[in-house]
């Protein structure tokens, strides 16, 4: 199975290959895995996880740039290129080409986005040409994205649905009971790199939301509501590079403003939660996130603990109870303009407090399934419809999303 995977992404990406040229003249073609230490892991399309020792090579060649760690402590990024089956250069934008010699290599790793070339004037992109990195929008959350200088504004919107039904047979025979709610949410989000590994965001979200009651035909109650929602907002720091004994792990520090609407309903009056579309607390959510690439597969997952600070609504003292949230997902970049990626989240919040008593039954842990594909429409659009599937009641209704996405360098 996994020999297929390799061989699809081969075919895929057309040429897009490393390559190792050994000191007995033997060269190899496929995707550099690992490099440390004085060993190195390549993956061909006929077997994954060869070890190869790196004395045994005598030259490299990569189609994606890395990140080289020397031996002394120095760094530096770029593609590597084979010039003879023993001579290595590095292309830098910063260095120009450099000659190295691959004994003092200590590390190299792979960046997670390619460098953008500078911008060419041509007329066409010849078909099989690698003209951006691929698109990959399931890590958002999970690893720094962004460079110092760039920014990108993503125009999300959230469609969810419920409804449930019955026959009055006993007032007339098409007489339905029914009660459904539907909101649909835009959550415009503008995400900066700030500095080296660091990141930050912001998100509005507005909400439009829309009940109905239904007893019979004689008795119909509608409301609706345009609001805006909680404002989110927070950073990401990618604390550790990936090497091959462990991912790349960043921290991540998140706050919710409660500026969405929170009514706690009397009992008559219940069929109209759904128009509550905040939380109506200030909260903070420190958290850990990783990824690790298994080409052709890049996985990732976060853990995250959120605290509710507490406040008055409708008369009534209430703190919610903490949050712990946690996900795993996978993702594929299938060429330079589509990436799939899936994502298994589950969280537990515990029972909520109201009026210093602690409220029994009011604990939830909801599991949903959302999967989502990424398409570069341009250079700079990225367009990912998701569909999230919840596992359990606490998780509620499906959801349909579809983000559109403006990166500015």
């Amino acid at each position: 199975m996994f020999a297929s995977a390799s061989i699809l992404l081969s075919i895929t990406t057309g040429t897009l290959a490393d390559t190792v040229h050994l000191k007995n003249g033997d060269s190899l073609s496929g995707r550099l895995i690992s490099y440390e230490g004085d060993v190195c892991v390549f993956s061909t399309p006929y077997a994954m996880g060869l070890t190869i020792r790196t004395a045994d090579i005598g030259s490299m060649q990569t189609d994606h740039p890395y990140e080289v760690q020397f031996k002394n402590g120095d760094r530096a990024s770029g593609h590597l290129v084979s010039e003879s089956a023993r001579v290595t250069r590095l292309s830098s934008e910063i260095f120009g080409e450099v000659e190295l010699k691959l004994a003092d290599i200590a590390v190299l790793q792979r960046n997670l986005i390619e460098q953008r070339e500078p911008a060419v004037a041509r007329d066409h992109i010849e078909y099989g040409e690698r003209a951006d990195p691929p698109p990959l929008d399931f890590l958002v959350g999970s690893t720094v994205l962004l460079g110092p200088g760039e920014y990108e504004l993503d125009m999300g919107l959230v469609y969810k649905q419920s409804r449930r039904q019955h026959n009055l047979f006993d007032v007339g025979y098409f007489q339905k009971s029914s009660y459904s709610a539907r909101v649909l949410q835009f959550e415009p989000t503008l995400r900066a790199g700030l500095f080296d590994r660091l990141e930050a965001h912001l998100t509005v979200p507005f909400s439009y939301t829309s009940v109905e009651d239904v007893s019979s035909n004689e008795y119909v109650s509608t409301s609706s509501a345009w609001d805006l929602a909680d404002i989110g907002m927070g950073i990401q720091y990618q604390w550790l590079d990936e090497t091959a004994a462990y991912p790349a792990l960043s921290f991540t520090f998140d706050i919710g403003a409660p500026t969405g609407r929170k009514r706690y309903n009397d009992a008559a009056n219940r069929w109209k939660d759904p128009l509550n579309n905040g939380s109506g607390h200030w909260s903070v959510a420190p958290g850990i996130a990783w990824v690790r690439r298994t080409d052709p597969a890049i996985l990732f997952g976060g853990l995250s603990y959120q605290h509710f600070f507490e406040n008055t609504i409708d008369g009534y003292t209430v703190k919610p109870g903490w949050a712990l949230r946690s996900y795993l997902g996978a993702g594929f970049a299938l060429n330079e303009k589509l990436s799939i990626g899936a994502r298994f989240s589950y969280s537990y919040t515990a029972n909520l407090r109201a009026g210093r008593r602690t409220i029994k039954g009011t604990d939830i842990d909801p599991a949903d399934l959302a999967f989502n594909v990424s398409y570069r429409l341009h250079e700079d659009w990225v367009i990912s419809p998701q569909v999230m599937l919840g596992l359990n009641d606490d998780a509620g209704p499906a959801s349909m999303s579809l983000n559109l996405k403006r990166k500015f360098n």
